[in-house]
């Protein structure tokens, strides 16, 4: 079985898909998680309770939920020990193009020099023409180490979060997208 199939069996374990089909199905699903680790299992297996309401309602959270799910995540976002929400855009770049941890041009693109990004997510080149002043710093710093905060069960995952960066290295991810020397913002330069 394919990563892509195993993962897709996961996925629709966590949504409740099969769990009472009759063995074949459930065989090939326990093989699946079995086949990608222990380490794959758990973590597919496990839902913190914001993934549950977004399973449980589909992604279309309804309006009674919504205001105590975005309480919940902005409570979960966690700031640098300096304050500084803006870090290095060079740190901030080698984050963003790093498959294991930001892997943020899978969805996005960034540096316009770039041949190879996805377009799931916003076109991210230029992005610094919303300046660097603390209310812009903020909502990016945020929506970076903590999209759900925003954009209820998006697809852009929690980075911070999930451990994938600290909120240093989220900051410097800030940099990358806000700061004028940034790639990002090469076009704005002329």
């Amino acid at each position: 079985m394919t990563r892509k199939a195993a993962i897709m069996a996961a996925l629709a374990l966590l949504m409740g898909i099969g769990l009472t089909q009759v063995s074949p199905f459930r065989a090939r699903l326990e093989a699946a998680l079995r086949t990608g680790g222990e380490e794959f299992a758990r973590v597919m297996a496990a839902q913190d309770r914001g993934q549950a309401l977004c399973t449980q309602y589909r992604d279309r959270l309804p309006p009674e939920v919504l205001g105590e799910f975005l309480a919940e995540q902005r409570a979960l976002i966690r700031y640098p020990e300096d304050g500084r929400l803006m870090g290095d855009w060079r740190k901030g770049e080698e984050i963003f193009t790093d498959p294991r941890r930001g892997n943020c041009y899978a969805c996005h693109s960034g540096d316009p020099q770039e041949v190879a990004y996805g377009t799931v997510g916003p076109d991210l080149r230029g992005y610094g023409v919303r300046g660097t002043d603390e209310a812009v710093q903020r909502f990016v710093y945020e929506v970076v180490y903590n999209a759900w905060a925003y954009f209820p069960c998006s697809l852009m995952y929690r980075g911070g979060v999930n451990g994938y960066f600290t909120p240093e290295e989220a900051a410097h991810i800030v940099a990358f997208l806000l700061h004028p020397d940034s790639p990002v913002n090469r076009d704005l330069r002329r």
